[in-house]
């Protein structure tokens, strides 16, 4: 590139090259470009060392970000943050913590990127708590932080820290863009918050599919069953449904117990939505059919099914069996899950609980036998409270 004219390039020549690559995704011409900086002794400033940093974080190759990073003489706010990105991204949170305590000028970057790293890798707890950090010392969040938070919150169940960041949106005109509308609706419905869900849907300016796949399935699973459908109709006439939206009609029918309606959904996704069901739109109709007492139909759409049924549909058979009891289905049921999973102690629980039930005692007690004979442990309950805003 560079030797066919004897040109040397400099740091400001090789940004441009790595830019051009990093949007091109062409990673063989920057391991050129890298070779060509050690080969030549270029010195890698801050704006080629970010530059680097942040196309190998991006792409995951966060050896070679290392690399770059201990090789910088200087380094600025930048540097640190796309090291510590390319950490998060990669799932190294410890070692972006380490970077992340060490920094001496941290911006909202540094901040929003160790939030959103720990909320992606679903350690939300950590997540607020240092939010609530950075609150505490008056640094403001933007949309993308307040995103990142309000997703820990829903999952964590956390009302009362999700309503006091809504608040805070409100208060101080932070950018209240579709993510933030979408974060928000889901978190209102998973806290069982439906009324607000509601008043933050109908107030977004702009909604796209998730908008609305979220407040679907956060009125199914809240009870609101004709709600959730009103409102499915109404997105029909708006935007494409997804898979997402599906599972949330599909909830709706089963907790409603409107089974053939339920069945007409599930008919028109590949009919008149070209969506190909997946396992999980079949786990729903599995439900559907077992709520109702449909049991027969259960099985038979199990066996019909294009892909082998997981252990899931196969549990939610057997519980239904059990609380209906057939056990002639339960065996049958019972039998799949020891083949499928049988060193979960809940499916020989869940056997023997069946045929208890049915006063079948030799045949409980061979069940129990059996899960002790396999040193199979039984599953372990438990359960989270929230102290001072931690789970």
């Amino acid at each position: 590139m560079f030797k066919a004219e004897n040109v040397k390039a400099d740091a400001v020549t090789l940004v441009k090259v790595v830019l051009a690559c990093s949007h091109i995704g062409d990673i063989d011409t920057v391991d050129f470009v890298a070779k060509y900086i050690e080969d030549n002794c270029v010195r890698i400033d801050v704006y080629l060392g970010n530059t680097l940093i942040d196309m190998y974080g991006r792409r995951g190759l966060v050896f070679l970000a290392e690399e770059v990073f201990a090789k910088m003489e200087e380094r600025n706010v930048v540097s640190w943050n796309a090291m510590i990105m390319a950490y998060a991204k990669a799932g190294n949170l410890m070692a972006a913590r380490e970077l992340f305590d060490k920094m001496h000028n941290r911006d909202l970057i540094s901040w929003t990127s160790m939030i959103t790293g720990y909320c992606q890798a679903n350690r939300f707890s950590e997540g607020i708590a240092l939010f609530q950090e950075m609150m505490a010392i008056k640094v403001k969040p933007d949309e993308i932080t307040v995103a990142s938070v309000l997703s820990a919150c829903a999952h964590l169940g956390t009302l009362d820290v999700g309503k006091a960041v809504h608040d805070y949106v409100r208060q101080h005109d932070i950018k209240m863009d579709i993510y933030v509308g979408n974060a928000l609706v889901d978190m209102y419905c998973k806290c069982g918050s439906v009324n607000t869900a509601l008043e933050v849907f109908f107030s977004m300016n702009r909604k796209d599919t998730v908008s609305w796949t979220s407040i679907i399935s956060g009125l199914a699973v809240n009870g609101f069953h004709d709600n959730a459908l009103q409102l499915f109709s109404q997105m029909l006439e708006r935007c494409k449904p997804t898979h997402g939206t599906f599972i949330g009609v599909l909830l709706a029918c089963a907790h409603a117990g409107l089974v053939d309606k339920g069945l007409e959904y599930f008919d028109s996704m590949e009919k008149h939505h070209g969506l190909m069901p997946e396992m999980k739109h079949y786990g729903c109709v599995v439900d559907l059919l077992c709520r109702s007492g449909n049991l027969n139909r259960a099985f038979e759409f199990i066996n019909l099914m294009p892909m082998a049924a997981d252990v899931v549909l196969w549990r939610m058979l057997l519980s239904a069996c059990k609380l209906h009891g057939n056990v002639v289905l339960a065996e049958i049921a019972a039998n799949k899950l020891l083949q499928l999973d049988p060193d979960n102690g809940g499916n020989y629980v869940l056997s023997s609980s069946t045929y208890a039930t049915a006063e079948r005692w030799d045949d409980a007690m061979k069940i129990r036998q059996l899960m002790n004979d396999g040193a199979v442990q039984r599953p372990l309950g438990w359960s989270s409270i929230e102290v001072n805003a931690i789970v």
